[in-house]
């Protein structure tokens, strides 16, 4: 996947792979029951039923099953966040001559691969490089109806370009290739991973045939995007099952770090975005995540190391490495550092959490003007930020304003007030909804927590408010 793909590159960076790859002749001859114990795999379709398809294919010698089993693993490799390039190396070798082989080889290697498959700057030159325009799809998809190779390689790959592409057939050419191959399980996963629509399809298939673990990874996601109630128990079974089946994947691993992370499992997010990095040591997500999760497990100098990395490497989350270097200095004492790490995140990207801790600096360091003006702009930007409604509250009362003060800390009153409803009702949504008791307990406790800590806080507003009213006669 590290490969550009470009046939001179291919060709020296494949030389390894030709002394173990047989090049097929140019027209080999055909074993029936080979051929048919190809086919039944290829129908059959996860990631490991068509590496025994390819290497069938390969022991047969032929070419063109050979050409079309590596392409399928090519487009499924890329689904999966599985490195790709050695299976485009055999297409490659594989091309039978004419002018539709050529176009499905061009059609693969313009599938997007999964954005959390590898180094972002590689991800995007690849994307770029490969990109189509709607002409040249729908050219594409006018040759797949009527071309060279089978009805499943073409319906695969058409497929494939509509589920990722604006199209405005989609729904009608998904209905039309699942009627069609209603009981073939590589048509019915391609269509189930199109969009949370089409999930049923990969139920399906999972019952059809057991070893298909690839419909975890999309069904993992379609939990995490469930709307308004997401499913994390659900997405964390569905993505270690995934990691399981394809432990070589930077995407499942990373996913699955998000998914800790969200859960707020610190130590087992730390663990997948590791794991991640030791596939992808320059992977943009991973690394960011893994400073969000090292500066919640309070190990300060290895969050600001971890930042360090990101900012060095450029291009992506740079402001957001800034932020989070200057969180973790200012954690350790290491103000002007922050201040300076806060500015350059500021200079970035403009958000309200910028902002709150740019106005925390400026306080602790007594600047209490700019203070101000910074959790003002963070409260216009968010006004849902509690915290800096809270600490304007405080900085106002330490420049004797005791109005603007008391509103500021009734306004944090009722930000905390409106916070603790929020969680009360995510609770309710919680117990009602699916998961386990186990599941649904731990996250209860942890809206529980929350809950406590934010009427602590409401509480003491509501304190500060009337102290400073009383202070200014109002």
């Amino acid at each position: 996947m590290r490969v550009v793909v470009l046939l001179l590159t291919l060709a020296t960076t494949g030389a390894a792979c030709a002394a173990h790859t047989p090049r097929p002749s140019a027209a080999p001859r055909v074993d029936a029951a080979a051929a048919a114990t190809i086919d039944a795999l290829v129908e059959r379709g996860c990631y490991r039923c068509l590496e025994q398809a390819h290497l069938a294919a390969l022991a047969a010698g032929d070419r063109n099953r050979i050409f079309e089993t590596a392409l399928l693993l090519v487009a499924r490799a890329k689904e999966l966040g599985l490195p790709f390039s050695a299976w485009l190396y055999h297409a490659l070798a594989a091309t039978p001559p004419g002018a539709d082989w050529a176009d499905y080889l061009e059609i693969v290697q313009a599938l997007r691969t999964d954005p959390l498959a590898d180094d972002r700057d590689v991800v995007l030159l690849d994307t770029l490089k490969n990109r189509a325009t709607a002409a040249t799809i729908a050219g594409w998809r006018t040759d797949l109806a009527q071309g060279a190779g089978s009805p499943l390689l073409r319906t695969y790959l058409e497929l494939s370009l509509v589920c990722q592409n604006v199209v405005d057939d989609r729904n009608v050419t998904i209905a039309a290739a699942v009627q069609r191959f209603h009981d073939v399980p590589l048509i019915e996963y391609r269509a189930g991973a199109c969009s949370a629509t089409q999930a049923p399809h990969l139920e399906s298939v999972r019952a059809a045939v057991p070893e298909f673990a690839d419909v975890d990874f999309p069904l993992g996601r379609y939990a995490v995007d469930i709307p308004q109630q997401p499913d994390l128990e659900e997405a964390l079974r569905r993505f270690n099952a995934a990691r399981a089946a394809f432990p070589q994947s930077p995407a499942i691993v990373a996913s699955l770090g998000a998914l800790h992370r969200d859960r707020e499992e610190w130590t087992d997010a730390l663990e997948s975005y590791d794991a991640a990095l030791t596939l992808v040591p320059t992977h943009r997500d991973a690394l960011l995540g893994r400073v969000v999760t090292l500066s919640h497990l309070s190990r300060y100098d290895d969050a600001i190391a971890g930042a360090t990395r990101i900012i060095e490497l450029g291009s992506w989350f740079t402001g957001e490495a800034y932020y989070w270097r200057a969180w973790n200095e200012y954690h350790v004492a290491r103000i002007d550092d922050a201040r300076a790490d806060t500015d350059r995140a500021k200079g970035l990207m403009h958000n309200a959490s910028v902002l709150v801790l740019s106005g925390m600096i400026e306080w602790h360091e007594r600047r209490l003007d700019e203070s101000e003006a910074e959790l003002q702009d963070a409260l216009t930007l968010d006004a849902g930020q509690c915290e800096a409604a809270f600490l304007l509250g405080t900085v106002r009362a330490e420049r004797r304003q005791w109005s603007s003060g008391a509103a500021a800390f009734e306004l944090a009153q009722r930000c905390y007030g409106l916070s603790v409803t929020l969680r009360r009702e995510t609770i309710a949504k919680i117990s009602a909804g699916p998961g386990s008791e186990e599941g649904k307990a731990r996250l209860i406790a942890r809206q529980q927590r929350a809950m406590t800590e934010e009427t602590q806080h409401r509480d003491e507003a509501a304190e500060n408010a009337a102290r400073l009213q009383k202070r200014g006669g109002v």
